[in-house]
Parts: C-alpha cells; structure tokens; sequence
C-alpha cells in the first residue's frame, strides 16, 4: 500500500475516533414546543448524554451551561432546530424577568414594560444561552427586543422582530460555514437590540449595581 493510501485511512480513522469520542454519548438532539398549565406554550431543548438530561434542574431559568460546553457541531444543531420557531409569533407562558444575576453590568435595576414574549422571541434568547452562556448577560438578561432609533420595547412588533431574526439566521450562517462563533455583540449591532443593550448608556448606567 501506498504511503498516501495508508496516510489517508490512518488519518480517517482518527477522525473516526475523534468523532466517536464527542457524540458517541450524545443520543438525543431536539427542540419541542411544550404547553403549560396556562395554556400557554414553552419551548424545551432536549440533548442527552449517556441517558441523562443535561441542564434538567436549570433550564426553566434558561441556563444551560452543560449544553453550552458540547462541541460546535452539537450547538449548531440545537441552534438550527431553534431556528425553526422563529416565525410562532404565540405566547410563551413564561414570564418577563432577567434570567441572570441583576448584580452583573447588563442586568439593569431599570426594568422593561413588556409584560409577554412570544415563542420567537424565547427560541433566539435560548440560542443567547446555549452559544455564548458566561456572556449572556452583557447581551441582554430580559426576553425584550428594543428599537434604538424610536427607542420603544417592541416585543409586539413582528416587523421589528424580524429584523433581529435575520440577525440570527446570519449568525448562523456565519458559525456554520466558518466554524467560528462570531463575537457576541454580533447580535446588537443592528437598529433591534436586547434590553440592556439598547442605549449609549445614559440612563441605564446610573441604574447598574457595582459591587
């Protein structure tokens, strides 16, 4: 056999073994709309390793910080199945709350007005968290998009929902044929920011905690 000959299947077989070493455990792979006691719906991501649910005990506070470590190719998947909420403009039964630490630079005291979010809104917070997680909070702790320009909550507004969709399909993108995350403040470089994110830091900044 030829030296290159034995160079390529040598070197597949690692590639077989590298890929068995970080799925082989990873059985389970999916996004489903769940309904609660409120009628309402949530959204659930559920990946399994070696049987068990990772993130089970966090996940209603949208942490998942075991999902967060998987490899890429595991998250881009997640991410791709989320993508597929993102036109279910129903309303999601959880609340409008920051899900983070209220003490980190980006959780403000200033709380925002939207009293709902719909599923679309909740399937791109959940790719805030399975992507970038420990920088979550510099990205926005409340499921509420922002306008800056008339500067308005718009939650309500599908129009400008969309906007920050687009976003999220060109991160996507992006991650998918480069293999690298783009940065985190990817996502509020456009007129529809996360709340938290959506002024030059007047009256937001007096609000932040420093401890």
């Amino acid at each position: 056999m030829k030296g290159s000959a034995k160079l390529f299947i040598c070197t597949n077989v690692f590639l077989l073994f590298s890929y068995n070493m970080v799925f082989g455990q990873i059985k389970i792979v999916k996004v489903s709309k769940q309904v609660c006691n409120t009628g309402y719906s949530k959204l659930e991501v559920e990946v399994r390793k070696d049987g068990v649910l990772l993130d089970s005990l966090n996940r209603k506070y949208y942490n998942y910080t075991s999902i967060y470590k998987l490899h890429d190719s595991v998250k881009l998947k997640i991410v791709e199945h989320l993508l597929q909420f993102v036109s279910d403009t129903s309303i999601c039964c959880n609340s409008v709350q920051s899900y983070d630490n209220v003490e980190y630079p980006g959780c403000y005291d200033e709380s925002p007005t939207s009293k709902s979010f719909s599923i679309r809104i909740e399937s791109l917070f959940i790719i805030n968290r399975v992507l970038y997680n420990t920088f979550t909070y510099r990205i926005g702790c409340y499921p509420v998009l922002y306008d800056s320009e008339t500067k308005q909550e718009v939650n309500n507004n599908n129009c400008f929902v969309n906007i920050m969709v687009e976003r999220y399909k060109a991160l996507y993108k992006l991650y998918k044929d480069t293999g690298k995350l783009p940065d985190y403040h990817f996502l509020n470089e456009s007129r529809i920011k996360w709340w938290g994110k959506h002024t030059n830091g007047e009256s937001n900044l007096r609000s932040i905690k420093f401890r």
